[in-house]
């Protein structure tokens, strides 16, 4: 728990809105090259500009491609990962329910693919899965001459031929065979309509449109799904015919016309090892849209530069610059943690306002930052009631080093250090979590004081830092709460094989209470002979029992039974120590708790 620490009152940063001759003529110096460098530059700019953005939009195209052909790459690169997987068992009869298992999950996982069919070493035909038809086992249908079978086992990946179902949608057949023969074949039928998801979702400017065609440049995938149906033949473009011939890589980007022989800009990029084309256009008068508004603007700016840029670079600065360096002044002043850092500026205007408004805020920020710290380490060890008091009376008095009457009650568990040892760490922290949430639930009913908790260990104080009437009844009370909680919670600990016991030890008399530790972190703490006696009569303290000394017997005696323990000889003190075990409260206490 960190103290406040007293802050001396940061210096205001003051600027003055007045500048001195050199400013002046510094910035006349300035507006004057700029107005030549303008003039000097327009024409050059123009050229270089056109040149650049030429370059930039044939650059852009071609990442546009070679993006959407990665991502289509990779999209049937998945399903050639999920049949590798399907080949990793040996064919067996045993296996044979798992193997249509492993089908029935691809169709589930990947709804590109319509038909699983599963072939044996021997290339027969015995498990076909699909969404299409019904699903068929056993046929034992010789495919050992087809590609699908023979190809997979030279290859390892057979990839087939575009077809079109019913002269609609385009299909394909893949199949892998596994590392070694007695896995036999896997094969996939893939819709290739899906893919038209991905070539949709490409944005290609406002106009601009993407699609794919296979090694004779029909269209695969096309965002009019109507020109797939119809098996459309895009060979018939320039830049698509390009994109076939071999020497297709040596220029991937060209301005060519579409099928509606508008002009566009065309970029194309292989889909390996498909053999197919990514092909990305844009309609050449909106590629070059922004580049003519810039040459629009361009003139624009520079005829307005001309005639504005001397009254502008002195104008904006000495009414802008001043006051905005002052704001970053101030910013990095609140950055380093200053805060309640002032600036001043004084030029009349919004600036003023916002330096005002920005010292308000480093003013709110000092203060929230305080309120912040001073709640902070209250809520460490006190309830949320008391630490509420105390922060909103500013009652930090109260946790000064002082001696004061208190009644210490210190808990922990039987067994458990025997329990740790021998129990998952997992399982141990879940047996903490539910001790801890419901001791500590009992802590906060009774208003006590938590002065620590360690592992299985737990102090609570009663009568400090805000004194109580009833301190002792309270508790006692507490502890027969605590006692009845840990033995509910001892049946669920039970049923998970753990046998933990509880026992409790209360003193009552004067000790010496205050913060203590060091910079950076401290604690509210109690020290002296009567912390000492409750935790050692919680050593002496057998499963159930809650240990009393004398002078809390005294508080208590008219309104609990005890029973007489006897004298006890506790390591650290020097007498005997007679104790009391408290079976239970004879009366409750009308008062709120």
């Amino acid at each position: 728990m960190t103290d406040l620490r007293q802050e001396t009152r940061p210096r205001p940063v003051v600027v003055s809105s007045r500048q001195g001759r050199l400013f002046r003529k510094y910035m006349a110096l300035f507006s004057a090259l700029v107005c030549l460098a303008l003039l000097g530059s327009g024409a050059v700019e123009a050229w270089f500009r056109y040149r650049s953005e030429t370059a930039a939009l044939l650059r852009f195209q071609q990442e546009q491609a070679d993006a959407a052909a990665g991502e289509i790459g990779q999209f049937l690169a998945e399903i050639e990962r999920h049949l590798g997987w399907m080949t990793l068992l040996p064919w067996t009869q045993a296996n044979l329910d798992q193997r249509r298992l492993d089908a029935e999950r691809l169709l589930r996982q990947v709804p590109a693919v319509t038909e699983v069919v599963q072939i044996d070493p021997r290339g027969r035909e015995q498990i076909r899965i699909s969404r299409l038809a019904a699903n068929l086992y056993g046929r034992d249908i010789d495919r050992s001459a087809e590609p699908i079978f023979a190809e997979a086992l030279a290859r390892g990946v057979h990839r087939g031929p575009i077809h079109f179902r019913a002269s609609s949608e385009p299909y394909m057949t893949i199949s892998a065979a596994g590392t070694h023969r007695a896995a036999g074949v896997s094969a996939v039928e893939v819709n290739l309509k899906l893919i038209w998801d991905i070539v949709v979702g490409l944005k290609i400017g406002q106009n601009g449109l993407a699609y794919v065609v296979d090694q004779r440049g029909r269209l695969i995938a096309h965002p009019e799904i109507s020109l797939v149906l119809r098996n459309s033949d895009m060979a018939g473009l320039a830049h698509v015919a390009m994109a076939l011939t071999r020497d297709a890589l040596a220029t991937r980007s060209r301005i060519s016309v579409d099928l509606l022989g508008q002009p566009v800009l065309a970029a194309f990029a292989p889909i390996s090892p498909l053999g197919w084309t990514m092909v990305v256009e844009m309609p050449l008068e909106e590629a070059y849209a922004p580049l003519y508004d810039s040459f629009k603007r361009m003139g624009v700016l520079l005829l307005v530069g001309l005639i504005l840029s001397a009254l502008a670079g002195l104008v904006l600065a000495r009414r802008m610059i001043v006051p905005i360096r002052a704001l970053q002044q101030g910013a990095a002043q609140v950055g380093r943690g200053e805060f309640g850092a002032q600036v001043r500026v004084r030029t009349g205007d919004e600036l003023e306002t916002l330096a005002e408004d920005f010292n308000a805020m480093s003013r709110d920020l000092k203060d929230s930052r305080e309120r912040a710290e001073r709640a902070g380490r209250l809520r460490r060890f006190l309830t949320p009631q008391l630490a509420q008091v105390l922060e909103t009376t500013g009652g930090e008095e109260l946790l000064k080093s002082h001696r004061s009457e208190v009644v210490v009650v210190f808990c922990d568990l039987r067994g458990f250090t025997a329990f740790a040892e021998a129990t998952a760490p997992e399982e141990v922290m879940r047996v903490l979590d539910d001790y801890h949430a419901g001791l500590g639930a009992l802590v906060a009913k009774f208003e006590g004081t938590l002065e620590r908790f360690v592992g299985d260990g737990m102090m609570v104080l009663f009568n400090d830092p805000l004194p109580c009437p009833d301190a002792a009844e309270r508790a006692a009370t507490m502890a027969l709460a605590m006692r009845g909680c840990v033995a509910e919670l001892g049946r669920s600990w039970r049923d998970r094989g753990h046998e933990l016991g509880f026992g409790i030890g209360i003193a009552q008399g004067f000790a010496t209470l205050g913060q203590i530790g060091f910079e950076g972190r401290r604690d509210y703490s109690a020290i002296g002979t009567v912390p000492n006696l409750a935790a050692r009569l919680c050593g002496e303290a057998g499963d159930g029992q809650i240990l009393i000394d004398s002078v809390m017997r005294q508080a208590i005696a008219d309104k609990a039974e005890l029973e007489d323990i006897g004298e006890l000889t506790l390591k650290g003190l020097r007498r005997a120590v007679r104790a009391w075990n408290l079976a239970a409260m004879r009366e409750v206490s009308d008062r709120k708790i």
